[in-house]
């Protein structure tokens, strides 16, 4: 049989299975995907205040919670996001709605850095209201739980400098993620605000 004679004929038997094989590949991204929107949950587990008093991340009936997972030392979106965040809260105080209803939380990524004093300081230089937002730490493990919960991802690098996914939270009453949003450029306050009315209008 000749070479020409061959190729034309796994050129069919491709063309044959190709159809099964992209098939194949939307049900697997079908089932994986849904099972990772079906465990993007904030977790049931216990954090720490920077006053060191525990904070339970147990659901919370009649309140939605905007959440960011950041580290200090990050030098640009991180502190781009909070700042964001920052005037997103300047909105909701003046209409009446953070602390009531809306809530912001804050964990950090990088506890062995991040102390209490550090992120602090953190809160003070961005302009962070201690009305309706909370700054968050725990031990690796329970940090990990909470990151891998909400299907976010770091790693460190040896420069001290931590890559991660470039995603923000919106939580509902049973700890679950109603909504992701971007950070840094990609964190609209317009949008999140809007997106904030609408679900405390829908109860």
């Amino acid at each position: 049989m000749s070479v020409p004679t061959i190729t034309a004929i796994r050129v069919r038997r491709l063309l044959l299975i190709l159809p099964l094989l992209v098939l194949a590949a939307l049900v697997a991204s079908w089932f994986w995907g849904g099972s990772k929107n079906a465990q993007s949950t904030l977790p049931d587990v216990t954090l720490e205040t920077l006053d060191g008093q525990a904070y339970a991340l147990t659901p919370k009936p009649g309140s939605i919670r905007l959440v960011e997972l950041i580290y200090t030392r990050c030098p640009d979106i991180c502190p781009t996001t909070t700042i964001k965040m920052v005037q997103l809260q300047k909105r909701l105080l003046e209409a009446n709605l953070m602390g009531n209803g809306i809530e912001f939380l804050t964990v950090t990524i990088d506890p062995e850095n991040d102390t209490p004093d550090v992120l602090r300081y953190y809160a003070k230089q961005l302009g962070i209201q201690p009305q309706g937002w909370t700054i968050l730490r725990g031990d690796e493990q329970t940090t990990r739980s909470v990151m891998s919960s909400l299907g976010f991802f770091s790693n460190k690098m040896e420069d001290g400098f931590i890559s991660h996914t470039s995603s923000t939270y919106l939580i509902d009453q049973n700890n679950r993620v109603m909504r992701k949003f971007g950070m840094g450029e990609d964190f609209d306050p317009d949008e999140i605000y809007q997106e904030l009315l609408n679900v405390k209008k829908e109860g």
